[in-house]
């Protein structure tokens, strides 16, 4: 992909397509392979492709604010090395945030943020920066 670091390339057609919008489409079809974290307004996990086998790692924000229901939520996916995937398994629950906001800087990321009374919108982003949350 033309967006990677130099010599990085990630995911294939199905898994990692050009337009945001059909990657996040795409996520729905990729395969749970470890659940990092699973709090219920933080979740980290990994999944992969099941044609490519690239994995990605997936976190979830949430901040409650107890009105209307319309709670701000964050997700963002970021394509991973086998290394890293592996690095990540290995802490699980005892992963720190910041080892999360370190992974792949400059990195092309898919963003899915739905802001409180704001439509939804899906982006390209770099990295992973881990928002707020409850």
């Amino acid at each position: 992909m033309g967006d990677q670091g130099p010599g990085e390339e990630f995911g294939c057609e199905h898994c990692w397509p050009p337009a945001a919008d059909g990657a996040w489409k795409a996520r729905s079809t990729l395969t749970r392979v470890a659940e990092l974290i699973d709090e219920s307004h933080f979740h980290v996990m990994t999944l992969a492709c099941p044609r490519c086998t690239q994995q990605f790692v997936s976190v979830f924000t949430e901040i409650i604010d107890w009105e209307d229901g319309d709670d701000p939520q964050y997700w963002t996916l970021l394509p991973i090395t086998g290394e890293e995937a592996a690095d990540l398994a290995r802490q699980r629950v005892s992963l720190p945030e910041t080892k999360l906001d370190a992974l792949g800087p400059g990195r092309r990321s898919l963003q899915h943020d739905h802001p409180k009374g704001v439509e939804r919108y899906i982006y390209w982003g770099t990295g992973i920066h881990v928002g707020m949350h409850d």
